[in-house]
């Protein structure tokens, strides 16, 4: 009896077991125990259920963009009313603290949206209005931008500048004259053209570039050009909010005709079309941009090529950038690590534990490689003064200028994680799908 008695609590204790591993894997699990005992779980989402999650995500992370960037710009008021040192470093902490909003919502690019699909939603028509025709997402976070045709146009001006003069002089040829020449370059507008001016040039320390720019207070004080600098700071910055209201509003809930996510993205019969940019969008994100062109530098060795390069705070954008694809995928939505502000069906879901794969475990590797940990960056959601071992603790500028630094295998790994095996991985969960 007691051998019975112990194979029955034996059975019981691993049914028991099993079960409590399925349960605790929640929206986003991989279902790895499952996959272990070599059983399969059915997808716990459909179609239509994820698509709408990911319209939910789209207009809470823009929306909490946009309110970042108003309180960045009620830091900026208070600055450029009164331009002293504690002020600056108070609007410099506000766009950190922007910065990390608006990355988490660059997973969503390349899918043909609202931020930049063929039909552009962003402008500068004059008054209180931002509304156009235009790329918002050229207007909201171009790169790379040559700091030398802002400071030429702040020189030029005679009078206060509006946004709409600004925003007209974006890809200007005119003032690539005289600088790198690259019209691409010619960025007026948008979260980098406010970092310039808020840091100023990354140039310190005989070039050795150890922190990040040095502007001081006084370069916003006084008449003449200081006056123009506040002018400009503050107009991009209204601008700012206006484009990502722009984009928030196209995949607003609230509202039942007439966007992008009632006529084009949950349009009944478009289900399939839509996941299928959903899926293109990420790899080619994944590709093309967060382990792409963010990562250009660890082949040039230029710290030209350091995405946020004036403040030095470009940790922050692979890592926050790993963090919208995470959100995406497990339909958490979340801008500290492991606090979710909402919580619904992911592409995760979509998929059978067969056939999730490591996809979830993959994000969370390329995103904790950032560690978020330097002295300009203490107001950062994920700030952090201690490191875990293999994370990237270095400077990302240091880094990439010195091949021989000991974290230059970081970058390399991290690179090839992102846009070789993970992009890979998320494109054969696409074809499971039928897509």
């Amino acid at each position: 009896m007691r051998n019975i008695h112990t194979k029955i609590f034996s059975i019981l204790f691993s049914i028991t077991l099993f079960g409590s591993l399925i349960s605790c894997g929640g929206p986003g699990s991989d279902n790895s125990a499952a996959a272990l005992l070599g059983l399969d779980i059915p997808a716990s989402a459909t179609k239509t259920e994820a698509l709408t999650r990911y319209a939910d995500l789209a207009y809470e992370s823009y929306n909490q963009a946009a309110t970042d960037a108003t309180s960045l710009l009620t830091a900026l008021t208070t600055f450029t009313t009164t331009p002293n040192e504690t002020n600056l470093t108070a609007a410099r902490n506000a766009w950190v603290v922007a910065r990390s909003s608006y990355l988490v919502t660059e997973a969503f690019r390349f899918s043909d949206g609202p931020i930049d699909g063929t039909t552009g939603h962003c402008g500068a028509p004059g008054g209180s209005v931002y509304s156009g025709t235009d790329d918002c997402e050229g207007a909201i976070n171009a790169w790379p931008l040559d700091e030398v045709v802002i400071d030429n146009y702040i020189s030029s001006l005679s009078s206060t500048p509006t946004f709409a003069n600004i925003y007209a002089k974006n890809g200007d040829s005119t003032l690539a004259s005289g600088s790198e020449g690259d019209t691409e370059k010619v960025v007026m507008t948008g979260y980098h053209a406010i970092e310039y001016l808020l840091w100023g040039q990354d140039n310190t320390n005989s070039g050795d570039n150890t922190v990040p720019g040095q502007r001081p207070a006084t370069d916003f004080s006084g008449s003449g050009i200081p006056s123009y600098r506040r002018a400009y700071i503050l107009a991009v910055t209204q601008g700012l909010i206006g484009h990502l209201q722009q984009v928030r509003d196209q995949w607003d809930p609230a509202v039942t005709s007439g966007t992008y996510r009632t006529d084009t993205f949950l349009t009944s019969g478009n289900t399939d079309t839509s996941l299928g940019l959903v899926f293109t969008g990420l790899t080619s994100f994944m590709v093309q941009e967060w382990g792409g062109d963010r990562l250009s530098g660890v082949d040039s060795e230029l710290q030209e090529d350091e995405h946020s390069c004036f403040s030095d705070t470009t940790k922050a954008d692979f890592y926050y950038d790993a963090q919208g694809v995470y959100n995406i995928w497990t339909g958490n939505y979340s801008i500290k690590k492991g606090v979710n502000i909402s919580t619904g069906a992911g592409l995760v879901n979509l998929l059978s534990s067969k056939n999730q794969g490591s996809v979830t475990s993959q994000i969370e590797s390329a995103r904790d490689t950032f560690c978020i940990n330097l002295d300009d960056e203490t107001t950062d959601p994920n700030y952090t003064a201690s490191c875990p071992g293999g994370s990237l603790s270095h400077r990302y500028d240091q880094v990439i200028m010195h091949p021989a630094d000991s974290q230059h295998s970081v970058l390399e790994n991290v690179g090839l994680l992102i846009n070789t095996t993970l992009a890979q991985n998320v494109v054969r969960a696409k074809n499971v799908l039928g897509l």
